[in-house]
């Protein structure tokens, strides 16, 4: 986005607060500077040099989850997140809580396989104690061999067609299992499985941290490497890296990754989910935010689940609400993010659900951090390890 694009963008804000209808930080604290209609107007105000890039306003404009409920809802079609990116961007001086990770991040994201084997090491020594404490958040053990470090092609005897999974940074490094899940769902269809040693992580953690110039490099890579891939589709498991791809990669990149499908979609539009059976369960779904808002897929995995006979599937109040994840607002504003995924856990319990399943690994996370801080005994899934389970469960 241009320097004229940004400044324009911000003043066709009329004020109107439609954006704080859905926005969790103004829903959790109240307060204006906490509210998407109160972080463009600050925005406004520094664009004009009426505000300075205090610490304070840093805080405001990196407290925002970047949820995108807020997006669908101006009157005047301002794009707030991207509108945020850029005051990050702008801002990442000034936020001083985000200096270490931010640090972090700029070094270690095009190099993660080395980056998560020595936090694989420090996790078996450090980890107990500093969580024990209140120190860190939930984190899943770190695998010691990512998926992507997989054989980089699973063959079909069928072979009907050809898909590629993108994985990202959360299935790789914490949840192989679902790589593998959804392999064993694609073969078991007749398609030929490819895993790409050469993905990189999509760049999401990089933008929200301030880091555009960093972002666009990864994307070029991903976008060039997929390019060489020749499969019917690229299915992802994580939300945030499909929307990025797909909304994102052509702002900062100027192209995207050609046929990256969120897997709700594609096992919806290839009926890869129907005729199936399971053991009885009483089942709930959680919206992940990038899902409902950004990739408008709200519809297609109740479809999944309702389809699955054995399933009793009850929908929960307020499930298009965030969990309060938000990949790193969970460590810089911890209050929030656990208050927001405290009223979660309660609005699962209340369903009596057995299983809460849901579509993004960031958002298993929270929920999982959940469980351990309010003993709830809710399963949580991923709707690929329901498939999963469905297609090799033996029916009792």
């Amino acid at each position: 986005m241009t320097e004229i694009a940004y400044h324009d963008e911000l003043l066709k804000c009329v004020r109107c607060g439609a954006c704080k209808a859905l926005c969790p930080t103004y829903l959790t604290t109240l307060n204006e500077t906490m509210g998407a209609r109160g972080r463009v107007a600050m925005l406004g105000e520094l664009e004009e040099n009426r505000l300075a890039p205090t610490r304070k306003l840093a805080e405001k404009i990196f407290s925002c989850m970047l949820c995108g409920a807020c997006k669908n809802l101006c009157p005047t079609g301002i794009n707030i997140p991207e509108m945020i990116y850029k005051g990050r961007a702008r801002l990442k001086g000034s936020f001083r809580q985000g200096r270490v990770i931010r640090t972090a991040l700029k070094y270690s994201a095009p190099r993660m396989d080395a980056v998560f084997a020595i936090l694989r090491g420090m996790q078996k020594i450090l980890y107990r104690p500093l969580f024990n404490r209140g120190l860190l958040p939930y984190v899943p053990e770190i695998t010691s061999e990512p998926f992507k470090n997989s054989i980089q092609v699973y063959r079909s005897k069928k072979a009907i067609g050809r898909i590629a999974i993108f994985a990202g940074c959360s299935v790789n490094y914490f949840y192989p299992n679902l790589g593998r899940a959804l392999s064993r769902v694609l073969l078991a269809n007749g398609y030929e499985v490819v895993v790409f040693k050469g993905e990189l992580c999509c760049g999401a953690p990089l933008r929200a941290a301030g880091l555009d110039e960093e972002a666009s490099a990864l994307a070029k890579k991903n976008i060039e490497h997929f390019s060489k891939v020749r499969a019917e589709a690229i299915i992802s498991m994580c939300p945030t890296c499909t929307m990025v791809m797909k909304e994102q990669y052509p702002l900062i990149a100027g192209g995207s990754i050609s046929g990256i499908m969120d897997v709700n979609e594609f096992l919806i539009k290839y009926d890869l989910a129907s005729n199936l059976e399971t053991n009885p369960a009483v089942v709930t779904y959680h919206d992940p935010c990038h899902l409902r808002y950004g990739l408008l897929i709200k519809d297609e995995p109740r479809q999944i689940l309702k389809g699955i006979r054995g399933v009793e599937f009850v929908e929960m109040k307020h499930s298009d609400e965030c969990c309060g994840f938000a990949g790193f607002f969970s460590l810089h504003f911890k209050n929030i993010s656990r208050e927001i995924g405290k009223k979660k856990i309660d609005n699962i319990n209340d369903t009596k659900a057995d299983t809460v399943v849901t579509s993004c690994p960031g958002c298993m996370m929270q929920l999982e951090s959940m469980k351990l801080k309010t003993n709830s005994k809710v399963k949580v899934k991923h709707i690929v390890e329901v498939i999963d389970e469905a297609m090799n469960v033996e029916v009792k």
